[in-house]
């Protein structure tokens, strides 16, 4: 059903409950696409976790954001849960999926894009004649790291993961 009051709201109001506040430019690749990045990621998580359905929810937020996912887990389950505990939840699953997948051998070797978006510039829509720039993409990486408490080879670190009560997934995790 439509209702003209979700309809009306900014992508701003969605991103201000995460703390997201500074608009940057577009082509930026900074601190704060970083942790917008970071804190979307962890939204996105929580919704894998919480069985928020992605197709209703979608990548643009156009029916409900954050505080509205808050408000749906508060009515179905009765936590009386915010918006800073749905990120710590969806920050807890991509530490454990993380140090799940350097216990197998997944670091960052494996944290790459094709080569092509580094070689050739993107044909149409907005992103035309866009190429990403190596040197800048591992910067980000870097940056995404340090952020999200890992190590240099993206491995959460100890105190990342006692933070977070996974202190037991820590096992011969932190080659460098």
């Amino acid at each position: 059903m439509y209702h003209p009051k979700v309809y009306e709201r900014s992508s701003r109001s969605y991103l201000e409950p995460l703390g997201l506040t500074k608009p940057q430019p577009t082509k930026a690749l900074n601190e704060e696409k970083v942790e917008f990045a970071l804190k979307t990621q962890y939204t996105y998580s929580n919704t894998d976790t919480t069985s928020i359905c992605q197709f209703v929810y979608g990548p643009g937020w156009q029916l409900y954001g954050p505080q509205e996912m808050v408000d749906l887990m508060r009515a179905a389950t009765g936590w009386d849960i915010d918006v800073a505990e749905m990120q710590e939840i969806g920050r807890r699953r991509l530490n454990l999926m993380r140090a799940y997948n350097a216990r197998e051998g997944l670091a960052r070797d494996a944290d790459t894009l094709p080569k092509k978006l580094t070689r050739q510039a993107l044909e149409g829509g907005r992103s035309d004649g866009i190429i990403l720039n190596e040197a800048e993409l591992e910067a980000g990486l870097e940056m995404y790291y340090r952020q999200a408490g890992w190590n240099t080879n993206g491995v959460p670190t100890p105190e990342t993961l006692r933070e977070l009560g996974l202190e037991w997934t820590a096992v011969e995790l932190q080659g460098e």
